[in-house]
């Protein structure tokens, strides 16, 4: 007596034409007319699309894990294997080599016999063909995603986003301002001594959102948990795409005709920045991982006036929470100190800085990298002379080789003039006002977001010395910038130049 298993799927719960009661009725009274017995119940993978591959469903995982205690498959019908010459190829090979046969119990399907295997290889045949045919449409796709420099999927690498193509059909990648914004930002903390390390965990304190992250956020899925690594940010750093290049499987950019790299985007980083951040990080000795510590937000802000030094988080032994300052052996030692409470500091910036900056307009920064062809124009040379040299050396002897080298040649030319003719203009920030208040932005934000925007609009909360008595807080605390004295003088050269 043959052993059956029986197999049944249904992608639509209210198809009453092919139900779960009906197919398990229906295989269960074929396997008594053949003399055979139902092993266990039925492997069932209820509201599971006939599209999705066979060996990716759960209950057909089951069966085909429990071969061995059975002899034949039966189902309603072939349908509910798959709807594809490739899927179905695919789980009768798995059936063979457990030596189990598959059985229709609604169609002249039976490949305990020789005919039906002998269909069985026919239709191996054409899943092949499927196959190829498949390969090929793939292909042929990303053949012409690449000639449309249309993004296919994947990664997106940190400094690009995601934009619809100026086609309508599929996307491309172009420039996040955003996080152009951020890699300049590390690309001065680095040129000023920090350690990658100190890059991450700045990064990391701050909130930024990862590559990761920011590859979430830019389709729309829920951003995962990731914290920036040492490791993760030289790579970002030193990606070909932070010059505007394309990479390509297997390592180099994308090249044009002429055998010159191809400028894809516009680039993060001039050459000589390049440069300059590849040598300093060459250079510098990695300091130890350190676990970021907690802190207010406005540390970092709430600066001491008689040294200009960041004030210290305090805690009373009764639990009073202040912000203090003595000095230090860097910004030299000062009596009387700073001690304020922090409660009191927080609700007075809380409320003063709507009021005294409120009317001023949001504004941000906009990175232009500027334009500075010396570079591009050296290659261009070296590439003409080596091409020169090649037809000196008689490396092109027919006459089709001879159009080509003109072709080559003259391309080469115009390029070369038209990179003689770009003006040099360096690299730098922009503020455009985004049509809100500071005060609208002030009231949407959160008490850490606040602490980030008096950073980045270079606004410090100054605490003077208390004289003692009821003195009120205005009188010892006031905004500015953080270096009062660098901004006079920048001031007076804004006026100067007008």
């Amino acid at each position: 007596m043959d052993r059956y298993g029986i197999y049944e799927r249904l992608s639509r719960m209210t198809d009453a034409s092919t139900s779960i009661q009906r197919q398990d009725e229906t295989c269960r009274a074929e396997v008594i007319r053949r003399n055979g017995r139902v092993i266990g119940d039925a492997y069932v993978d209820e509201g599971v699309s006939g599209a999705k591959p066979p060996l990716e469903r759960p209950a057909m995982k089951a069966l085909l894990e429990n071969l061995a205690s059975i002899d034949i498959v039966m189902v309603w019908k072939i349908d509910r294997i798959a709807r594809s010459f490739v899927g179905f190829a695919d789980i009768i090979k798995e059936l063979d080599k457990g030596g189990v046969a598959l059985v229709s119990a609604t169609e002249p399907i039976d490949m305990t016999g020789p005919q039906g295997r002998a269909m069985a290889q026919m239709i191996a045949i054409f899943a092949e063909l499927e196959r190829e045919m498949i390969k090929a449409r793939v292909q042929d796709s990303m053949r012409k995603a690449k000639e449309d420099k249309r993004f296919h999927g994947g990664r997106v690498p940190y400094g690009l986003t995601p934009a619809p193509h100026p086609t309508g059909k599929g996307r491309i990648l172009v420039r996040d301002q955003y996080a152009v914004g951020v890699l300049r930002e590390v690309l001065l903390w680095i040129l000023e001594g920090a350690t990658l390390t100190d890059c991450a965990r700045k990064l990391n304190e701050r909130g930024e959102a990862t590559s990761r992250q920011r590859g979430a956020v830019t389709k729309k899925d829920k951003a995962q948990d990731a914290q920036w690594r040492t490791r993760a940010l030289r790579w970002i750093l030193e990606s070909p795409t932070m010059l505007g290049y394309r990479p390509v499987p297997g390592g180099g950019v994308e090249v044009d005709d002429d055998g010159l790299p191809v400028i894809a985007w516009p680039p993060v980083f001039s050459r000589d920045e390049m440069d300059a951040l590849q040598s300093t990080m060459d250079g510098l000795q990695q300091a130890p991982r350190k676990a970021p510590a907690a802190s207010h937000w406005l540390s970092g802000a709430a600066r001491c006036f008689p040294c200009a030094g960041n004030l210290k988080q305090r805690t009373s032994p009764d639990g009073v929470k202040a912000f203090t300052c003595g000095g230090s052996s860097e910004t030299g030692r000062h009596r009387p100190g700073v001690y304020i409470n922090r409660a009191k500091l927080v609700d007075w910036v809380r409320e003063e800085f709507p009021r005294i900056y409120g009317v001023l307009p949001e504004v941000k920064r906009v990175w232009h990298p500027g334009s500075d062809a010396t570079r591009d124009l050296a290659q261009v040379n070296r590439t003409i002379r080596a091409l020169r040299d090649d037809r000196d050396a008689g490396l092109y002897e027919s006459d089709e080789d001879e159009t080509e080298f003109r072709d080559r040649m003259a391309r080469l030319l115009a390029r070369r003039k038209a990179l003689q003719a770009v003006p040099v203009e360096e690299p730098h920030w922009e503020k455009q006002e985004t049509g809100r208040t500071l005060a609208e932005v002030w009231t949407e934000l959160s008490d850490e977001g606040r602490g980030k925007l008096l950073i980045e609009y270079d606004i410090h909360v100054w605490v003077r010395p208390s004289k003692g008595g009821a003195e009120p807080l205005s009188e010892r605390v006031s905004f500015g910038p953080a270096d009062p004295e660098q901004d006079a003088l920048e001031d007076v050269a804004h006026q100067e130049s007008l």
